[in-house]
C-alpha cells in the first residue's frame, strides 16, 4: 500500500534563502492560542530582502501578489 506524501514545511527567517519557483505559503497569527493561518499559497516570482517584500503567483487567485513580511511569517513547501 502506498503512503500519501506529506510537504515537507520549513519556515523562512531571511527572504534572501528564497529563489524563483520556490513553493511558499504566507502565515497570519490570529491569537495567542491559535495555529498561524494560511493567508496565500504560490509559487516566488521575486524577492526584495531590503525592503521584507516576497512577490509570488497566488494558487488560489492566478494573480501576482506581494507578501510583506512584517505582517506575516513566510514557510517554504517542499
Amino acid at each position: 500500500m502506498l503512503k500519501e506524501a506529506r510537504p515537507h514545511i520549513t519556515r523562512v527567517r531571511a527572504l534572501d534563502q528564497l529563489h524563483r519557483g520556490d513553493e511558499i505559503e504566507a502565515r497570519l497569527s490570529v491569537g495567542p492560542s491559535y495555529d498561524d493561518v494560511i493567508i496565500r499559497r504560490g509559487s516566488v516570482q521575486e524577492t526584495a530582502p531590503g525592503i521584507g517584500v516576497v512577490w509570488i503567483m497566488d494558487h488560489h487567485t492566478g494573480m501576482r501578489k506581494a507578501i510583506n513580511t512584517d505582517e506575516c511569517s513566510v514557510w517554504r513547501v517542499a
